[in-house]
């Protein structure tokens, strides 16, 4: 037989009728009837009696039944497989991300990244906001988030790494002779950073031990922020490695308290990724932070 169509042969079995089976499987009742047609006339023996109200199989028809099962698996396997392969070759990722992992890790990341998966795009953006950030991914508008959560109930997140959180300063400001810096003490000097909606975690870090930011300037962009904290304006709160990275002569403090920016990767759910989702995923979980 040239011509097999073991999901049309094993769906008719299944149903005991052409018509269900084409409305199963999409066809017409005429095209799922050539089908088993053609396939009886190669065999040279009938497949299927056609009987008042649907059909069944004859007895060499249930010979071949279970080798028509092991078939259908095998072309689903090889389905699966070149929907893999595609779905690799060629596809679109849409990451939201906070603005460290942006700065200290996206461009080591997604140079390997593309280096292993050239033909797959990834859309970039900037999102702060936990909030903005869970619920673009629930409404399917992101595939995944680099977030400071470390718990959800909405979204699957996946702990990457933790950054000590510091003050930072220009190397010429008083406070830069500190070895550590109170957190009590927050209040007490002039802060320069994001606004709350943008960036809530260090508004966030104060309320915690009951201080307030003394915020005299509002920059929502941290080169930004560096450029006046370098002319010493005032003191920023980031975490360690954007002091290492960063291209300003600053210097960070460590807090009194243990503070800590924890990194997780969000999204939906494994399963609801595509296949080029699925294989960012799987790098990032496996980078070396």
């Amino acid at each position: 037989m040239e011509k097999i169509n073991a999901e049309v042969f094993i769906t008719v079995a299944e149903l005991g009728s052409f018509k269900k089976a084409a409305d199963k499987l999409g066809y017409t009742q005429a095209g799922i009837s050539y089908i088993i047609n053609s396939m009886e006339e190669q065999a040279g023996f009938r497949l299927f009696e056609r009987e008042f109200g649907g059909v069944r199989l004859t007895q060499e028809g249930r010979t071949l039944l279970p080798a028509m099962q092991r078939l259908h698996r095998d072309e689903q396997i090889v389905g699966e497989q070149v929907d893999q392969i595609k779905g690799l070759e060629r596809g679109r990722i849409r990451v939201l991300s906070i603005n460290t992992v942006i700065v200290c890790y996206l461009p080591d990341i997604l140079s390997e990244f593309k280096e292993q998966y050239p033909g797959i795009e990834i859309e970039l953006s900037e999102c702060d906001s936990h909030e903005k950030a869970t619920r673009l991914i629930l409404d399917s508008e992101a595939d995944c988030t680099f977030t400071q959560l470390v718990a959800s109930d909405k979204i699957q997140l996946i702990p990457l790494c933790r950054q000590e959180d510091m003050i930072v300063v220009s190397k010429k400001h008083p406070l830069a002779r500190r070895k550590v810096f109170p957190i009590s003490e927050l209040g007490d000097h002039p802060y320069i950073g994001c606004t709350e909606a943008l960036d809530p975690y260090n508004y966030d870090l104060a309320r915690k031990f009951d201080v307030s930011l003394n915020q005299i300037i509002e920059i929502n962009n941290d080169y930004g922020c560096f450029s006046m904290i370098n002319k010493g304006l005032g003191f920023g709160i980031y975490p360690k490695i954007m002091v290492e990275k960063s291209t300003f002569p600053v210097k960070g403090i460590p807090f009194d308290v243990n503070s800590f920016t924890d990194i997780s990767l969000g999204f939906r759910s494994y399963d609801s990724l595509s296949l080029a989702a699925r294989a960012f995923v799987d790098f990032v979980k496996g980078w070396e932070f």
